[in-house]
């Protein structure tokens, strides 16, 4: 009896074994469809939380980009002004400081408009510097601004002379913002590229010895008694915002 129930529970277990190969695949097949949605669900929720990432971390980019572009204006201005403190020692005049608020755009003049006039003392043929050079002239003022005609100017004559060796000459504007041109240079005078050219004084215009230009090309044209000279202007002045304006002593 025992023999056959032992029996009998081996076939019941080979049985069940059999059952359970042929159960096996089909139950996984009842199960894959909800397999695939949860994994399916699973990895678009982590692409979500990738691509969310990647938004938040190029907004913080373009932030971060914003304030070190926001520094690297604040060093070069604090820079200028550094520049435009020390181009005061230079000045024995007394001197109020100004800012560019505006560019005239008549194509026939080069001038600027500063963010001082005649109720600051601020008068017709006031000279005006930045921290290089010299950079305009006063031509008209008006409660709260005034109109400045820059060297390069082509009605602008600004007395110098050359630093090396005194030579006294007059340089004019050329209408455009890096060249000047000297006027009426013998074609036999000392003058090399590389001079410095500052103001003179004469007429008590600008004030005397501030830097206005250097010497970049000499042309003699044989025949012509006058040599055609250039210079370029040193102050900045398709750059400058921050500037100087001397107030300048009558001659006794």
């Amino acid at each position: 009896m025992l023999m056959f129930l032992d029996h009998r529970f081996t076939q019941t277990d080979r049985l069940r074994q059999a059952v359970s190969y042929v159960i096996s695949p089909v139950q996984s097949l009842v199960s894959l469809p909800s397999d695939l949605l949860s994994w399916t669900s699973e990895t678009f929720s982590e692409r979500n939380e990738l691509l969310e990432s990647n938004r938040t971390l190029r907004s913080q980019l373009i932030v971060l980009q914003q304030k070190a572009q926001q520094l690297a204006v604040l060093e070069a201005e604090n820079d200028r002004l550094r520049r435009l403190l020390d181009a005061t020692a230079r000045l024995e005049s007394t001197y109020i400081s100004a800012e560019l608020v505006s560019v005239d755009p008549d194509p026939f003049s080069i001038q600027v408009i500063l963010n001082r006039g005649a109720q600051d003392g601020v008068y017709v043929g006031q000279s005006v510097v930045d921290a290089d050079g010299l950079f305009g002239l006063v031509v008209q003022v008006d409660s709260l601004t005034s109109r400045v005609a820059l060297v390069a100017d082509v009605n602008l004559a600004v007395p110098v002379y050359v630093n090396r060796n005194g030579m006294r000459s007059v340089v004019v504007g050329t209408g455009d913002l890096t060249s000047l041109e000297m006027e009426y240079v013998p074609d036999t005078a000392d003058i090399r590229v590389g001079d410095l050219l500052v103001t003179s004084g004469l007429a008590n215009r600008f004030p005397p010895g501030y830097p206005v230009a250097e010497v970049v090309a000499i042309e003699h044209d044989p025949g012509e008694p006058f040599a055609r000279i250039r210079a370029r202007p040193l102050a900045e002045l398709g750059r400058s915002r921050n500037l100087l304006m001397v107030f300048q002593e009558e001659a006794s």
